[in-house]
């Protein structure tokens, strides 16, 4: 008679049969967490999805969506190229919302020094500029600029030591370096 086989080895094949693959099991359970990653991937991505969503982003939210779609227009309010609507609660609960449904690129408090309103707020967007002002009890006007540069215009009061006039500007200077005595000439 034979001697069964060592544990952990394979029988030895029958006639006409082949050795099983000894990888094929590490295949099956590279497969597995393979497939694990991939489901906690698209959970993960659910979830982000869900939560703007949840928060009233929507998916590719935006502040000035945000803003058209939860507050009431006003257009006796409008200055120019800044629309007007009117939100529930003060600036800074109303700004603390628009942040949430996209963030800022910067944000401001009014001072409340000669000219300027005390808990105003300016959310500066890159395409945008968002005012915020007390407009009546637990009640803000919310100005939205049409585009960045009438909102600095409008704003720039409030706004114009922080901000430069033109969004995406960096203030690298110029590349023209100028001629000076004895610079150039012949």
């Amino acid at each position: 008679m034979t001697d069964p086989p060592p544990p952990g080895d394979y029988p030895p094949p029958s006639p006409g049969q082949s050795q099983p693959d000894p990888r094929r099991r590490l295949d099956r359970i590279r497969n597995i967490i393979i497939g694990v990653i991939v489901v906690i991937t698209i959970f993960a991505l659910l979830g982000a999805c869900g939560a703007r969503a949840l928060r009233g982003g929507g998916l590719g939210g935006s502040a000035r969506d945000y803003i058209s779609q939860n507050y009431e227009r006003d257009i006796a309010l409008d200055e120019g190229d800044v629309d007007a609507y009117v939100a529930q609660g003060t600036p800074t609960e109303v700004a603390e919302e628009i942040r949430d449904a996209e963030r800022p690129t910067d944000q401001r408090a009014g001072a409340s020094g000669t000219g300027n309103v005390a808990d105003t707020q300016f959310l500066q967007y890159p395409d945008y500029l968002v005012a915020l002002f007390p407009y009546a009890a637990n009640q803000t006007r919310v100005m939205l600029s049409r585009d960045y540069r009438s909102g600095y215009n409008r704003y720039h009061n409030y706004v114009g030591a922080f901000w430069v006039p033109t969004p995406g500007y960096s203030g690298s200077g110029s590349s023209n370096r100028g001629g000076g005595s004895g610079g150039g000439g012949k």
